[in-house]
């Protein structure tokens, strides 16, 4: 993955937290979950990976659980599964682009 790729994942990851915090959820909230999903579709674009994929399938079914007339509770239980997600596809990323890396450096050396 280039460096170009995972910079536009850590744009993208940082934008989904920016809309978990301006729209809280737990109501009916269009323009937050269009927000979120084409997060969602930026990522899609730029991910070769089966189980980030997935984890953006299950990102988009709780924002759209998250972004319907929820009770407060269950709207915080969301976010924080949200917010894990989150986190955890960034590690993911990370770690991946960190053996990228590695990978190419060990080319150079040979």
């Amino acid at each position: 993955m280039s460096h170009a790729s995972l910079q536009r994942i850590e744009n993208a990851l940082d934008r989904m937290e920016k809309v978990l915090e301006r729209a809280h959820g737990g109501r009916v909230d269009d323009e937050a979950l269009l927000d979120f999903r084409r997060q969602c579709w930026e990522l899609l674009l730029v991910v070769d990976d089966a189980e980030c994929q997935a984890q953006l399938d299950l990102l988009v079914q709780h924002a759209k659980d998250l972004y319907s007339d929820r009770e407060a509770e269950r709207a915080e239980v969301l976010r924080g599964k949200i917010r894990a997600l989150v986190a955890e596809f960034r590690i993911r990323v990370r770690e991946s682009g960190r053996a990228y890396g590695k990978r190419w450096r060990d080319l150079r050396a040979a």
